[in-house]
């Protein structure tokens, strides 16, 4: 893998590939299941299906807490961290 992106600068999983690389390659590794967890951050890294997860876990909670109207609302986000969710593009403002 190329350490470089087309826009310049590291690719955006190349640490966690190369951690991977270094335990595939290693001495001390006896078999390929004891670097699970370095490809498992390497897939997350690249595809993030448990950070979408996690996303989608909070949007539920929070339609939850509207409907409910216990807890924190997207509304109380936005009042107390400004335009932090606006960016992240991850909630809508009611």
């Amino acid at each position: 893998m190329q350490p470089y992106s087309r826009s310049g600068g590291t690719r955006k999983c190349f640490y966690e590939f190369q951690t991977l690389a270094a335990c595939y390659t290693s001495a001390d590794t006896v078999s390929k299941k004891e670097c699970l967890p370095q490809f498992d951050d390497y897939f997350e890294c690249l595809h993030g299906y448990k950070e979408r997860e996690k996303v989608r876990l909070m949007l539920q909670q929070l339609k939850d807490n509207e409907a409910s109207q216990k807890g924190i609302t997207a509304s109380d986000l936005y009042k107390s961290a400004g335009a932090v969710y606006e960016n992240l593009d991850l909630i809508t403002k009611d």
